[in-house]
């Protein structure tokens, strides 16, 4: 193509000169311009023969492009929705994500909430558990002082009722025995009317008072070894301690030859003094019935007395017991303090009792009345029935 250019340039151009002198360079330039043109018109039939062949492979190329283009039409459209439900997937998850985020973060939250009120639930439990075994074992050691401390009455009881009964017996100038004339060794024995009055100590041998009952039924049957004696008074008295009158139900045991009376420590004075009252009689066969009546009905009081003044004693000792516990376990810690630090500076000095002097009676009623007085004074009505009724319906203390 090249050489048919510059061959057609030089023709344009060629002057007369050029055509006289020039014509073979011009001759030279058609001879490669004819061979440049057959290989033009021979690729040219070439052309066509491949152009036809591309013409059909475009028309094919052209239906495929077509339906590929549909094709393609159609996957951009679905790619479309696609994308669009990618995307609004993509919001979702998002969303999704940040709401297991917050319920993430509030999971852990309340795990360590839970975490820490088990943690302090145990501490409760373990402080409650310490503070109850702590009581527990302080109740323990308060019972089993009290055990103790009872036990050791017990087994001093032998030994304080004789102590009691020799001062009594040298107050009133009664006669006390060391050692009797009749057979037996009993405890106690006194000389009233000419007759020896047996007063045996008897307390529980260990801190079960449930078969304490039994065994002074028992015991009240073996007193027959006493009462069958020469001028044994048929009467027995047992002198229990004042804390186990509350397990008994039965003060008298009635038996054919004899009937042995349960009283306490507390009753042996007014006792002593019934018995004493009835010695003023030279001959128990000289008493008119009237004054066996006045003799028993003094007696009889004298028992009740001692029974109730027991039993009041008993009532009020319970009650002071429980309002001292409840005092330690409900004041607070610092007010307790306090409290035992008063308890300690406190004294208490009742009257001791002189052996040579007397107590009269007209005495403790002025006293009494002048407590009376001082209490009612105060805005206090002291209702003897009142506390006599409140005791008699305590089921403790019933008789």
């Amino acid at each position: 193509m090249n050489t048919i250019k510059q061959l057609l340039t030089e023709v344009n151009s060629i002057g007369l000169w050029g055509r006289i002198f020039g014509w073979g360079r011009v001759k030279n330039f058609i001879a490669t311009a004819m061979a440049e043109l057959e290989v033009l018109l021979d690729r040219a039939t070439r052309y066509d023969v491949t152009l036809g062949e591309l013409q059909e492979e475009l028309s094919v190329s052209k239906a495929e492009t077509r339906g590929k283009t549909e094709q393609l039409i159609g996957l951009e459209k679905t790619k479309a929705t696609a994308d669009a439900e990618l995307s609004k997937l993509r919001e979702e998850v998002s969303a999704l994500r940040q709401e297991n985020a917050v319920l993430k973060n509030e999971e852990e939250k309340r795990i360590r909430e839970r975490d820490q009120a088990v943690g302090n639930l145990t501490k409760i439990q373990e402080k409650i558990q310490r503070d109850q075994d702590a009581f527990v074992a302080e109740q323990n050691q308060k019972e089993i002082a009290r055990l103790e401390n009872m036990k050791a009455t017990w087994a001093k009881h032998q030994i304080g009722t004789a102590e009691r009964i020799k001062s009594l017996c040298q107050k009133h100038t009664i006669q006390y025995l060391k050692e009797v004339p009749f057979k037996g060794e009993p405890d106690n024995t006194v000389v009233l009317c000419e007759e020896y009055i047996v007063f045996d100590a008897k307390s529980p041998a260990s801190d079960d008072l449930g078969n304490f009952p039994t065994y002074l039924k028992s015991q009240a049957e073996k007193a027959i070894k006493y009462a069958k004696q020469e001028n044994v008074k048929k009467d027995i008295f047992f002198v229990v301690p004042s804390n186990t009158l509350e397990h008994l139900s039965q003060f008298v045991y009635p038996h054919a030859d004899h009937d042995v009376y349960i009283i306490s420590a507390d009753s042996l004075e007014p006792i002593l003094l019934s018995l004493q009252k009835i010695e003023e009689y030279e001959y128990a066969k000289e008493l008119t019935p009237d004054q066996r009546a006045n003799i028993c009905r003094v007696i009889g009081r004298f028992a009740h007395l001692a029974k109730r003044r027991v039993q009041v004693d008993n009532y009020f000792a319970t009650q002071t017991i429980e309002l001292a516990y409840a005092c330690e376990n409900y004041l607070p810690v610092e007010i307790m303090n306090d409290v035992k630090e008063y308890e300690k500076a406190e004294k208490l000095n009742p009257p001791q009792e002189k052996r040579v002097k007397n107590i009269p009676v007209g005495d403790i009623e002025k006293d009494t009345k002048k407590v009376q007085r001082e209490a009612e004074g105060r805005g206090v009505n002291i209702d003897a029935e009142a506390v006599s009724k409140k005791i008699d319906d305590t089921p403790l203390h019933k008789e």
